[in-house]
Formats: C-alpha cells, structure tokens, sequence
C-alpha cells in the first residue's frame, strides 16, 4: 500500500486482493479515498460487491462538430444559445476582438502562458497543467490551433486545441481569461470559433479536454454541469488514441476534504457499445453524486446530465436513482 496526500486527501494506491481484503471504513486505515489500479474489469462483481466503484480514471468529454456552426448551436438548450448571444454582445459592447491564428508561434505559447499562471494564481486548488507542459507544446506547435481575444491591444483571453486528425478530432487542451472577462462569458465565444475552424480544417469531433472522474476533489463538480450544457458527453478516455490512461477501482471511504456534494463516473452494464457514432465500442457510464449524508442540494445541471445518475451516500455501498 502507498498513501498519496493531495489537496488535503489521504489516497491509499493498493493492489485488487488488498482492496477486497481490508474493512477500510475502520478509523484505524485512516483514509479518504482507495484506489486499485486495474488490467482488466475481470474482477468487476467483487470489487462492486465491496463497495468499490469500477471506471475509467480519466474520461474525455465529446461531440459531433455538426456540418455548421447554426447546426451545432442548436444541439444546445435555449438557456445556453441565449448565454452564448449574451457574450457576443458583451464582447461587441466591450471591444473585444477575436482572433484565429494561423499558426500557433512560440511568443504566442508564451503570452499565453502568463495568462494561464495568472488565473491558475488565483484558483484555490488550481493546478498549471499547461505550465508543466510548456516543453511539449513548443515541440508541438504545429499540432496547436489557437484562438485569442483581445482588448485594447491586450490579450484578454485564449484557448489552445490539440489537432487530431487521425481521429478527426479538435481536443481544447487550454484556456485562460482574464478576471476583468470573466463575467462576460468568452470562454463560451473562444470554445465556439475553435469548433469552427476546426471543422473548416476537417473535423468531425469536439472534445472539451480530459477530466479525472472524480469530481470534486483536484477538479470540481461544476465543470460536470458546463461540459453537458454545451452538449458534450463524458467517454472513457482510453476510448481514443493514444491509451494513455486505464481502468480503477475506487472508495471514497470518507468527504473531509471534497466537495458536497462530489461526482464520480463510472461504468454503467456491461454491454458496450459505441457512445457517439463513429467512436469504439465501450462500456457506458453513469455519474454517481457522493454525499456525506442524504439527500444533498441537488446540483442546478442535473436534469441535463447526458448519462444516467445515481445518489450514494458514503459508507453506505447501494445507490438509488435521483
């Protein structure tokens, strides 16, 4: 057994047999999440009989680009499609300009990146991914699409996007926005004019990044909401190349140091098949909220959610339906 501390988590990293054999809930294991790294689901009965819920540790969120702009926006509720002609207002009246750049250059990497430590700063769990990806982006800038907001000459906001043709697939990996911007919604803008010149470049996919599948501990519940109010839906990560990711087990044994309530997403039945058309065949999913006690406040974005959900409470090993 290894214990990992993150964020105030205590994370005990076990085998299968040791994740089946020990009572984790005695207050002598002193831990707030198990985790059990998996080859194959062979165990999957044993480990849900214990209480353990069984998925993919990274889950990638996806959509069809649609054969237009119009098309893809009217895939959205009304509630985001006003939202959306909201920011295009608010960066009209604001004079803010944005801008598709035909090459992502180094100095652009780099005025993007100081935008990114700010926001990253100012985040009270905030992790700079991209920072710590700085060597492998300026060795990959021909893989980058870009799309950058300004305003009055400065950079403002922008967002980066993995080209991938081999799968047809734009995957934005980055954005940053400014405080002052924030409220104005241009995220929303940037995410949109990348859908579009990705689908002039020939794609067919959107992906809104990869998030660990729990939700609530290093990433929040929230983003849950914002990615399927855009119409993206979560699949396994390794459902794409490269397979970088796999399949865990895991317990949240404990809430101390997550959110109230947090998400889990895990698998859903046994029969794969594909989640979006054109995609390998994998095991649905469903989100699971964990709550320390019953009957959470129910989170704004769940009758949108795109999968299934389920309620658990914590230290107690059956789910119902929400």
């Amino acid at each position: 057994m290894r214990i990992d501390t993150r964020e105030n988590a205590r994370i005990a990293v076990v085998g299968v047999q040791e994740a089946l054999d020990r009572n984790w809930h005695d207050p002598a294991c002193d831990v707030d999440i198990v985790r059990a790294r998996l080859a194959d689901l062979g165990r999957r009965a044993e480990l849900e009989a214990a209480g353990f819920l069984v998925k993919p540790s990274w889950v990638n969120w996806l959509a069809p680009l649609t054969d237009s702009a119009a098309a893809f926006q009217a895939r959205l509720p009304s509630k985001e499609r006003k939202s959306h002609r909201y920011a295009a207002r608010t960066a009209e009246s604001g004079g803010i300009t944005l801008r598709v750049l035909p090459t992502v250059g180094e100095q652009d990497l780099r005025d993007f990146l100081l935008l990114y430590d700010r926001q990253i700063a100012g985040m009270a769990h905030g992790v700079n991914h991209a920072r710590r990806q700085e060597r492998h982006l300026l060795r990959h800038l021909d893989t980058l699409l870009g799309v950058f907001a300004f305003a009055d000459g400065a950079l403002i906001g922008g967002c980066l996007g993995w080209l991938r043709p081999e799968q047809s697939l734009i995957q934005l990996r980055f954005s940053a926005v400014a405080d002052a911007a924030r409220q104005g919604m241009l995220s929303r803008l940037m995410y949109l004019a990348a859908f579009d010149a990705a689908r002039e470049r020939g794609c067919t996919l959107a992906s809104l990044g990869n998030d660990p599948s729990l939700l609530g501990h290093t990433a929040q519940p929230g983003l849950f909401g914002f990615k399927a109010r855009l119409g993206f839906t979560p699949v396994p990560t390794q459902t794409l190349p490269p397979q970088v990711t796999g399949d865990e087990a895991e317990l949240v044994v404990r809430m101390r140091a997550l959110a109230q309530p947090s998400l889990s997403i895990a698998y859903h039945g046994a029969e794969t098949a594909p989640i979006l058309e054109g995609l390998p065949a994998s095991l649905p999913l469903r989100a699971v909220l964990l709550s320390a006690a019953p009957d959470p406040q129910e989170p704004a974005w769940l009758p949108r959610s795109p999968i299934p959900v389920t309620r658990r409470v914590v230290g107690e090993a059956q789910e119902s339906l929400r």
